[in-house]
């Protein structure tokens, strides 16, 4: 795989999730938000394999793809990502993991199963979504590849639900250069809710930087390479955060990648930030609503009437003196459409009631029950 061909998923996922970012924060307002737009590409991709037709179309539009990309340039570029972001040189812990459980009733194409472990090298397991056990064993997925960041990702499994597309990524780093403890104090920050008082961590030191009447912009790298940064934009005093994410483009990011080093005094609070939603409207607003109902062209995973039904997605951050941690999971649930739907008998009118012995087909008791004691 060429870099120029992982440079094709890099750039869709960092279009798509500016995107995800902005609409995610519009919906939380006043709340922190934080989410791995390359885990829910990751997720979703894997999961446009089995769709079809203008499904296929508008998933391929919301994740940033142009439209005359192909399936198998896509799954190309998306495979030579993942070898990229777990090259064992960067100096830091990257990891990715894809999986997916398959309802062990259903019947799903080969064609699709081999596609998404060719490129994502994502493991198949089959199991009986009815048993509680899945639900576990999922949630024992999700806690091991985030290093126990992420215990749960489902609380259960719908009778509808036919399989889930999971990725996880977990990050861990130390910063190129530590912040000196002994520089770290408490003092105010100004949240959107009012002053709360935060412990600060300062340090002089020589950093790529950017700034302009509306921000202020610098990168802190990790690692001996330097090659994974935490971006951290400041708005201009005065502004309001929601406009200035609303009409965040993403410039500032190469703006610092080519930025020279200067010399800055930073101070920054330590930040700890974990985020649990579900991204189905989000997605929907995006472009992506057809996959999202009833009528979704799902014919690539199995000969049935399929939908996304939920977009589980959990993150979590941690950023201190000495580096950062960050996990995500994204489950991505496909449920199929009017089948298996559970009958609901409301008892609320006069009814019979029979007691009978089945090996003998004896009745033993028979009553008509108009009000119940």
């Amino acid at each position: 795989m060429t870099n120029q061909t992982s440079n094709t998923a890099a750039s869709a996922t960092t279009k798509f999730g500016l995107a995800l970012f902005k609409e995610e924060a519009r919906q939380n307002k006043g709340k922190n938000v934080l989410v791995s737009p390359a885990s829910v590409a990751i997720a979703l991709a894997m999961t446009m394999n089995g769709a079809r037709s203008t499904t296929l179309a508008a998933m391929q539009s919301t994740l940033g793809f142009s439209e005359n990309e192909s399936l198998e340039t896509i799954n190309a570029s998306m495979a030579a990502l993942l070898a990229a972001l777990t090259d064992p040189s960067s100096g830091v812990e990257l990891n990715v993991a894809n999986a997916i459980w398959a309802e062990q009733s259903m019947t799903f194409k080969p064609d699709f199963l081999n596609r998404v472990v060719a490129a994502y090298q994502a493991t198949i397991n089959n199991a009986d979504f009815g048993d509680a056990g899945t639900v576990d064993a999922i949630n024992a997925w999700a806690d091991e590849k985030t290093k126990g960041k992420i215990p749960t990702i489902i609380k259960s499994i719908s009778p509808d639900m036919v399989m889930f597309l999971l990725n996880a990524i977990y990050f861990k780093g130390k910063w190129s250069e530590a912040f000196d403890k002994s520089m770290t104090y408490s003092r105010a920050f100004n949240s959107e809710e009012g002053e709360v008082s935060a412990m600060f961590m300062n340090r002089e030191a020589e950093l790529r930087y950017v700034g302009n009447k509306s921000y202020q912009a610098l990168a802190l790298p990790f690692g001996a390479s330097g090659r994974v940064v935490l971006y951290v934009v400041l708005p201009a005093e005065g502004a309001n955060i929601d406009d200035f994410v609303q009409n965040f483009d993403g410039a500032v990011f190469t703006a610092l990648k080519q930025a020279y080093k200067s010399e800055v005094e930073l101070s920054l609070p330590r930040f700890q930030v974990e985020f649990d939603t579900d991204l189905k409207a989000s997605l929907g607003k995006l472009g992506m609503s057809e996959a999202l109902s009833a009528g979704a062209d799902l014919s690539g995973l199995a000969d049935a009437s399929m939908y996304i039904s939920q977009v589980k997605h959990k993150t979590f951050a941690r950023f201190d003196e000495d580096g950062g941690e960050a996990a995500a999971v994204t489950a991505v649930g496909v449920a199929l459409e009017c089948v298996r739907m559970v009958p609901r008998i409301d008892v609320d009118r006069p009814f019979v009631a029979a007691l009978v012995d089945e090996t003998t087909d004896t009745l033993l008791f028979i009553g008509k029950v108009s009000t119940p004691e």
